[in-house]
């Protein structure tokens, strides 16, 4: 299990929804009625989970088209299990109707706003590396005890070592073209300080700001990268033509 969630985690690498949970807050001192919570917690994440995964769908159901591109049901699953343990993390309950509305849009989102990012990326000439394809797709391979187990946690994800390393081909080369095409701009003091001044009203205990400044800066950078992409992907959906299917 624990390489199926590597394996998952290598494929959604280019996610655009990180929430940028920015938590430096120290840990409770009591240790009992943490572990009491922790269980609690664990029961009702069970019962969440196995209820959001009765609104996955068929593998090869076509959910959304860009460009006539097909986007099938495997992708979207994947997603939406990503979407599903950010909106878990962030304390909404994935299977109440609401949240389940919201949490299916924003796997479309996710979905469709990486193929058009990809499309747009190939659009421009950005291509892969092979050797770096195989390299990345070797790493994936010693996560498991055999080349038979590797390819049955392919299946269950609806995948073949044909279709990941396309995947990951599309990965370098999408990120690549958001390396030198999405401008970015570097922190400012000012954001820094109020960052940290904002963290500081929060946390329990004194903390310098030469002791997490290295983390602020990494953080507010990729907030800047969201909000850059964010934009490129709605300008691509005017652009493009993107037909939702479900």
């Amino acid at each position: 299990m624990r390489s199926e969630c590597i394996l998952l985690k290598k494929l959604i690498t280019l996610s655009l929804l990180s929430l940028l949970l920015f938590s430096l807050a120290a840990c409770s001192d009591d240790k009992k009625e943490e572990t009491q919570e922790s269980e609690t917690e664990k029961t009702e994440e069970q019962g969440q989970q196995e209820e959001a995964k009765k609104q996955q769908v068929e593998p090869d159901k076509t959910v959304a088209k860009v460009n006539g591109e097909e986007l099938k049901g495997s992708e979207y699953n994947m997603w939406y299990q990503q979407v599903q343990m950010t909106f878990m993390q962030q304390g909404m309950d994935p299977s109440s109707e609401e949240s389940a509305k919201k949490l299916k849009q924003a796997t479309l989102d996710q979905l469709v706003g990486q193929e058009l990012l990809v499309q747009e990326a190939k659009e421009k000439g950005y291509e892969a590396d092979e050797e770096k394809v195989n390299e990345q797709l070797k790493k994936q391979k010693e996560q498991f005890d055999s080349e038979e187990k590797f390819k049955e946690a392919l299946k269950k994800q609806g995948l073949t070592v044909e279709k990941l390393k396309a995947d990951f081909a599309d990965q370098m080369a999408t990120d690549e073209y958001i390396k030198k095409e999405v401008e970015i701009e570097e922190p400012t003091d000012k954001e820094i300080q109020d960052f940290f001044d904002q963290y500081k009203e929060m946390s329990k205990k004194e903390v310098k700001l030469a002791d997490v400044k290295e983390q602020i800066v990494s953080t507010l950078k990729r907030q800047k990268r969201n909000e850059a992409l964010g934009k490129l992907i709605e300008q691509l959906k005017k652009d493009n033509e993107v037909e939702i299917l479900i």
